[in-house]
């Protein structure tokens, strides 16, 4: 009997919104796709949905569908530009961003039901709230997405503390977003490296830094990814950099 393929579940998060994480899970999927692995991407942001916007697409089905419906997460898979699978969540539906904790368990349950990935990508929401939390806890690895702004570690250093003292998570992955050089990317870490060593006891681990580049606002208007369409481009390296770390990780 063939042996079952073991996934990598990773979820990326962040503890405020607005720090490009939904941008990086785009790019993380379509620069792993390249590399021949087998993609799912998985918007859980259930009521503030965006990759479908990114990404230029219209869904017919999305987790809604799934929620209030009776189809299966494996009915609203659809192919991404990227060359990834994705499945869309929806936007400014308030009993999505509501969801009981059963609801939550259910999609939780189909999603350890599907098959045949290398690797399925979380995009969760930002912040504490439980659905935001119960989608970190589904996954193996949690990235944190930071940026240089204050409130950005403040609320990535709140992320980690409560899934630390209250589910007892220790491994949480770091990628610093927007930075100048590596320097900064490394001193933007180093901050909240330091203040988790101190008051938590445990250090987090750097999986690197996706420098500026004047690409990133004109795809985002074009909806276009530019690992994609800028393969030489400096972003295109960074996220080929993140990916060798990421894919050491264990399922």
């Amino acid at each position: 009997m063939k042996a079952r393929q073991k996934t990598l579940i990773v979820s990326l998060t962040s503890g405020k919104g607005g720090v490009g994480k939904t941008f990086i899970t785009i790019n993380l999927a379509a620069t792993l796709a390249r590399q021949g692995k087998k993609v799912l991407v998985v918007d859980c942001d259930l009521g503030l949905a965006n990759i479908d916007i990114m990404l230029g697409i219209n869904p017919a089905r999305t987790l809604k569908d799934v929620v209030f419906g009776e189809l299966h997460l494996r009915d609203v898979i659809m192919p991404a530009a990227g060359g990834f699978d994705l499945i869309p969540a929806s936007s400014g539906i308030r009993e999505m961003a509501q969801l009981l904790f059963e609801k939550i368990q259910t999609i939780k349950d189909m999603l350890l039901e599907i098959e045949g990935y290398d690797v399925i990508l979380l995009d969760t929401g930002a912040g504490i709230a439980e659905v935001v939390l119960q989608f970190n806890l589904l996954a193996a690895r949690n990235i944190i997405v930071i940026n240089r702004e204050l409130t950005s570690l403040t609320d990535a250093y709140a992320m980690v503390k409560v899934m630390y003292q209250v589910f007892g998570r220790k491994d949480f992955c770091i990628i610093t977003n927007n930075v100048a050089d590596a320097m900064d990317g490394s001193s933007i870490f180093k901050n909240i490296d330091t203040i988790s060593k101190r008051f938590l006891g445990f250090s987090l681990s750097w999986l690197g830094n996706i420098r500026q580049d004047e690409l990133v606002p004109k795809a985002i208007l074009r909806q276009e990814i530019p690992v994609l369409k800028h393969p030489r481009s400096r972003i295109a390296a960074d996220f080929t950099a993140i990916c060798k770390p990421l894919l050491d990780l264990k399922p």
